[in-house]
Formats: C-alpha cells, sequence, structure tokens
C-alpha cells in the first residue's frame, strides 16, 4: 500500500515535475514516535501542494486525495475535530483549508486529535509533513480550540521527537528509502533538543554542549566508581536558591575532568549549581522545590526531571521509550496479575525490595512466591536455605554477593540464597538471553506455585518475568522494561 502511495504521489499534477516522497522514512519515524508515546495513536500526513493543486495522503487511507478547487461551505466554522498546531511562523492558508477539509470528509476518527506538522517550500517543492495524534482515552487537547491554529511548543521528549522527526521527514535526500538511519538518532537529538529547551526555561540559556556532558559524565567512572548525584539547573543570584558552597571560580561545562570531580562531590543530599555555562556550587538538595535537574543513576543511566516529576531516562547516549522504564505501577501491575493474593501492603513491600535490587552493583535474581519456603527445601541440593530474613538494603547486599537467585515469599522475606533454577525448557526462551533471563523463564513457566522473578543484570538491566504488555493484560515474553528503578 505504501508503494502505490508513494508511485502516486511522485507526480505532481499541474507542472509534471517529479516529487520525492520517502513513505518508508514516514512509516518508520511514526513507528519510532508510537514507541515514546503509548497512550496515543499517531499517523503520518503527506500533503503535496503544486501550483495550487493539493494532494493529501496519510498512513491511514494511502490513496491520495485532491481536494483542489474544492470549498468548505460557506459560513462553516473550524473543524470541530482536529487541531491545527503549526511548528513554523510562516502561515499557508491554501494548505491549512485543504487540511480541514480533508480531516472533515475523512472516515478516520480524528475527534479530539492534534496535527502536528511543518512544510518545505522552495522552487520545485511544496510539501507539507504531519502527524496525526490522538489519544487513546479520548478528548481534545486542553490547551486550544480544536479546528484553531496553534503554535508547537515542546513541553515533553515526545513533543521534541516529533519536532526533529518533521525535520527529517522534510530534509533533501538524494534517494527515496531510509537509508539506514538508525531510529536512535532521532531519539539522541530530540533528547538533546529538549534539554536545551529545559536549560533555556530554567537558566535562560540553551547550551549546546550539556547533553554530551551528562553522557560522558555517566558513562566514566571516578577511580572505579560510576557517576551519581543531582545537577539542578537554575540561574544564579535565583530566590529560592541558596548555595550551601559557592565557587570563587565558577568551573565552565568543557571542563569535562574538574566536573566528573564535582559530581563525585555531589550526593542525594548536595546538588551541584549549573547556570547554563558555568557550575558555581552546591546547594542543600531539600531547600529545591520544582527546579529542573539531572540525576545519575550510575552506569550510563541518568535522568531529566522537574522536582519528583520524570521527564526522560537516557541509557549510554539514548533515551528509553516510556514503556521500557520501569516505576512503581508497572512493577504492581506485574505482581497483581501475577501474584494476586498479595494486598496493598505487600505490594509496597516488593516495591521496595525492587528498588533496593536495582540499586545493587551486582546482578542478581529475586524470586517472589508464596512456595518459598517449599521450595528452598525442594531445591536445598542447589542452594542455601536460611531461616527466614527481611530483604532490607544490608541484608540484599550481602546475600546478592553470590551467583543465583533468592528465594523470597510473598512477604519480603528470603528463605535461600544462590538457588540454581529448575525448570522445563520454554519457548518463552530466547538465545539472544543470558542465563539469567532463561531459567527464570524456564522456572515461572513450570512452576507449580505462582511466581515472579525479578532480574538485575550486571550492567544494570532489569527484567520481570514472566512479562506483561504495559498496555494491558495481553500476556507477552517481549522484552519492555529496562534500567533501574526509577524511584528517587
Amino acid at each position: 500500500m505504501l508503494k502505490e502511495l508513494e508511485a502516486n504521489t511522485r507526480q505532481a499534477p499541474s507542472a509534471g515535475k517529479r516529487i520525492s516522497v520517502s513513505l518508508e522514512s514516514f512509516e518508520q519515524v511514526r513507528m519510532l514516535l508510537a514507541k515514546f508515546n503509548a497512550d496515543c495513536d499517531v499517523t503520518f500526513v503527506v500533503v503535496i501542494n503544486d501550483h495550487g493543486n493539493v494532494q493529501i495522503a496519510s498512513s491511514a487511507d494511502p490513496k491520495p486525495t485532491s481536494v483542489a478547487g474544492v470549498s468548505r461551505p460557506k459560513g462553516a466554522g473550524p473543524s470541530t475535530r482536529v487541531q491545527l498546531v503549526s511548528c513554523e511562523d510562516e502561515r499557508d492558508p491554501l494548505v491549512e483549508e485543504a487540511l480541514l477539509r480533508y480531516f472533515d470528509q475523512t472516515e478516520a476518527e480524528t475527534a479530539g486529535a492534534q496535527f502536528v506538522f511543518k512544510s518545505t517550500r522552495t522552487e520545485f517543492d511544496h510539501r507539507t509533513v504531519g502527524f496525526l495524534i490522538k489519544k487513546r482515552s479520548g478528548g481534545g487537547d486542553e490547551t486550544g480550540q480544536p479546528g484553531g491554529l496553534k503554535s508547537f511548543e515542546i513541553k515533553r521528549l515526545f513533543d521534541a521527537l516529533v519536532y526533529v522527526s518533521l525535520q527529517y521527514c522534510l530534509s533533501p535526500r538524494q534517494s527515496d528509502t531510509f537509508f539506514g538511519l538508525a531510529p536512535d538518532l532521532l531519539s539522541r537529538a530530540a533528547a538533546q533538543l529538549f534539554l536545551q529547551k529545559l536549560s533555556q526555561e530554567a537558566t535562560g540559556r540553551m547550551n549546546y554542549g550539556l547533553y554530551e556532558l551528562c553522557c560522558d559524565l555517566a558513562a566514566a567512572q571516578y577511580e572505579g566508581r560510576a557517576g551519581a548525584g543531582y545537577i539542578v539547573l537554575a540561574k544564579r543570584g535565583s530566590a529560592n536558591i541558596k548555595p550551601s558552597i559557592e565557587f570563587r571560580r565558577p568551573i565552565h561545562l568543557s571542563h569535562n575532568t574538574g566536573v566528573r570531580k564535582l559530581i563525585e562531590m555531589a550526593s542525594q543530599q548536595f546538588a551541584l549549581l549549573f547556570d547554563g555555562d558555568y557550575f558555581y556550587g552546591f546547594v542543600d538538595f531539600d531547600q529545591i522545590q520544582d527546579c529542573h535537574h539531572i540525576l545519575f543513576k550510575g552506569r550510563g543511566i541518568w535522568t531529566m526531571q522537574r522536582g519528583e516529576q520524570l521527564l526522560a531516562m537516557v541509557s549510554y547516549g539514548s533515551p528509553v521509550e516510556v514503556d521500557r522504564i520501569l516505576t512503581k505501577e508497572i512493577f504492581q501491575a506485574h505482581v497483581k496479575k501475577c501474584l494476586p493474593m498479595v494486598e496493598q501492603d505487600g505490594l509496597e513491600t516488593l516495591w521496595d525490595i525492587a528498588i533496593i535490587a536495582a540499586e545493587q552493583p551486582v546482578g542478581t535474581n529475586i524470586l517472589f512466591t508464596p512456595g518459598a519456603r517449599h521450595e528452598a527445601q525442594r531445591l536445598s541440593s542447589q542452594c542455601i536455605p536460611i531461616r527466614p530474613v527481611a530483604l532490607t538494603a544490608e541484608v540484599t547486599t550481602q546475600l546478592t554477593a553470590i551467583d543465583g537467585t533468592l528465594i523470597a515469599d510473598i512477604d519480603g522475606n528470603v528463605h535461600a540464597v544462590g538457588a540454581i533454577m529448575d525448570g522445563s525448557s520454554t519457548p518463552s526462551g530466547t538465545w539472544q538471553r543470558g542465563g539469567r533471563y532463561n531459567s527464570a523463564a524456564n522456572y515461572v513457566t513450570s512452576s507449580k506455585y505462582p511466581a515472579l522473578i525479578f532480574i538485575v543484570s550486571q550492567d544494570g538491566y532489569v527484567d520481570i518475568v514472566p512479562p506483561m504488555n504495559p498496555k494491558g493484560d495481553k500476556w507477552s515474553m517481549k522484552r519492555y522494561l529496562k534500567l533501574n528503578s526509577t524511584a528517587i
């Protein structure tokens, strides 16, 4: 269908010129956007405007529609179905009117949707590309009335990704293919733009080197230790900022080695202050309310936050999709599905243990099951049974010093350490994963007790077995949980 659409849109009706439109690129970019916003349906729309003859096609309706010469009824107000959101200052009334007519006539459900678009206008190429974004839960945009033209703003990582994607789709290319552009390059560019916007909002300066510095700081080690701590984005002299320590000579962000030492000095109590260009002191983090800040979690992982609100997570230079970030809600949804007998207090206890496990410097597995005592006895020849003990931070650190799985009950008490899990081979396993994951998949599939296994790999990746599709209750072995817990 996309090939057919591409062939039909290549010919400009009146001028007869060949217009290059890479529909494969649009589709792959659309799929990338969908990964970063699981709550929305995304459809791409392509508009070819050749000397007033406007043709429109989309991924939902691959047959090009000519809207030239078609007028909306006199006196008709703006469309009540779609709000147009423009990424540029210059307006094109012809294209805007054509879009409104197209959305009024389309059979697809577009009520409450936003159409974010950008155009290119050269002597030979008049194109508009946009993404129709509709919330799955319904409802329009709260900041404007559907149908009215609205200026585009970057308030989320997803917004930045939409903007970067539109730029890419409109960029001149020598071929009509995706030409091997890795999607993570687009997402990385979007995260960089998003951080620039956060820096501009917080400090008044849009610094272009902060993103690369943060990636370097998260990946580097100081005397064998991974980076950790906070950077607060704040102007010098801000009313709500009272530095506990202020440098006589602020340090420019280009001094990577010096900044790395400052991060080593920072902690969860004292945060490093950054004014957009220079690091100028430390502040007691308890005094900060609703400030933009960056948190380094070690092992290549860092987050952008506003207060306690997580805005974006980055792993080794690339932002993480929303449905691959481990949150309290996702974890507890797993527990409720796998271990329905756990009550609310138990959910809180198991989440606390998951946080502790995710922060361990070495990999570990924790099996949660109501049959923990019986399983510790059954597997006694291949584990170390112990008297039940609660999994505190200190106990977890001590018990995960050796390989193997911790066997814990649903109250968070461990009954055995160093367990080698058994179980029949299952299609749920995969050769692409290591022994921790596959042994966990085999055990859960074969166990006669309800079970959930929390896996932390040596490099900081996190999995839950069995996995659950975060968009619903459909079970799938697709790996979607990644990285440390987002708890601060």
